[in-house]
């Protein structure tokens, strides 16, 4: 009978194979660890990266919807402003709005994750978007007008005294501009010799409230929602204040200070819109005003820009200087009275700088957003 061969002994064999498996085991869970941290430093990266984007659209989206005018609007071309800020969740920003050319600005702004590891940067073009108003005369009205005394209504392109950077003037429009000019009458002013333009007095029968008083796809409502500065009407000096040193935008009286364009109040041109009637004794302002009723001068004021008025205007005494463009409504067809030593002169400058000065800004409509880094 043959015996089976032997086979070879298998003891010690388990204790390479078990520690195989734990060295096995080990690699896994060792590389289970790494990437798990692997992962953890991605997601914290992730939002940190995150943090700094949203302070860097941050900063972009706070300029350009606090937009100053009075800090941007009057920045030569080229000139910058920087600005910075906290979030709530300790994410910073810092960035700067560069002007482009008259109307196009570029805001660039570095956001920063809440402990500063991380940061980004956007940019957004925004451009200024002037409101419309047409002045088509030095004084435009649908009602009656008087003229007379010292006064002058000068319709040729006048450049503000003191104003630099003006462009070339523009052909002279009309003195007076309104449907019949029957309805002007005089007081020791014969032959309309107060009266100066390119006509002197020109016709339009088309002039009613509502043409004079709509302003592109802005009513004269519309202004009110627009306005920089709203106030209620009464008897006020306006004059420019300052506080600091620095313009005190938050006057209501303060309108600016067009005698002194270098001065802290130089850059102002609030868009001010007036609850009823308001009698001005004094001093100077600029901007666009907008009278929600009467508007009776005296005092020596002088005002530059646009002066539209619901109601009538009245001048005495040494009366008011309007330069820019004025328009009277006159909704309840009551007289107007430029009397005294009264100016109403037409200026394309004050009226183009007024409303520029004083314009909002907005993004463009395409490809405004750009991610820098």
């Amino acid at each position: 009978m043959t015996r089976a061969p032997r086979l070879g002994s298998t003891r010690g064999v388990a204790l390479p194979m078990a520690i195989f498996a734990l060295v096995v085991i080990g690699v896994l869970v060792g590389a289970s660890f790494f990437i798990g941290r692997q992962e953890q430093a991605v997601g914290r990266n992730t939002v940190r990266a995150q943090q700094a984007f949203s302070a860097a659209e941050a900063g972009v989206q706070l300029q350009v919807a606090s937009w100053d005018p009075m800090a941007y609007n009057s920045m030569a071309v080229g000139g910058e402003v920087t600005f910075a800020g906290t979030l709530t969740g300790n994410e910073w920003y810092r960035g700067s709005v560069r002007r482009l050319n008259d109307l196009l600005y570029l805001v660039r702004s570095e956001g920063f994750s809440s402990d500063s590891a991380s940061r980004q940067q956007v940019g957004m073009l925004v451009r200024l978007r002037p409101v419309e108003i047409d002045i088509n005369a030095a004084l435009t009205t649908q009602g009656q007008v008087r003229v007379g005394g010292s006064s002058e209504t000068d319709g040729y392109d006048n450049l503000p005294a003191g104003w630099t950077g003006c462009p070339p003037l523009e052909p002279g429009l009309p003195g007076i501009l309104l449907p019949d000019a029957d309805d002007i009458s005089t007081s020791g002013c014969g032959g309309l010799s107060c009266v100066e333009g390119n006509p002197q007095v020109a016709e339009d029968p088309t002039i009613n409230e509502e043409t004079l008083t709509t302003f592109g796809d802005a009513t004269f409502d519309d202004w009110r929602a627009l306005a920089t500065k709203v106030i209620s009407g009464g008897t006020r000096r306006i004059e420019p204040s300052l506080t600091g040193g620095a313009c005190n935008t938050a006057d209501p009286d303060n309108w600016g200070a067009p005698l002194d364009p270098a001065s802290a109040c130089g850059g102002y041109f609030p868009i001010t819109w007036v609850e009823g009637d308001l009698n001005i004794n004094g001093v100077q302002g600029q901007g666009v005003l907008l009278v929600d009723g009467d508007l009776d001068v005296q005092g020596g004021f002088e005002f530059y820009g646009p002066v539209i008025v619901r109601g009538t205007l009245n001048t005495q005494g040494t009366g008011g200087h309007f330069n820019g463009g004025v328009i009277a409504a006159n909704v309840d067809l009551d007289q107007s009275n430029i009397l005294g030593n009264a100016v109403v002169s037409y200026s394309s400058c004050a009226i183009a700088r007024a409303l520029q000065n004083s314009a909002p800004a907005a993004p463009l409509r395409a490809r405004s957003w750009v991610n820098l880094y």
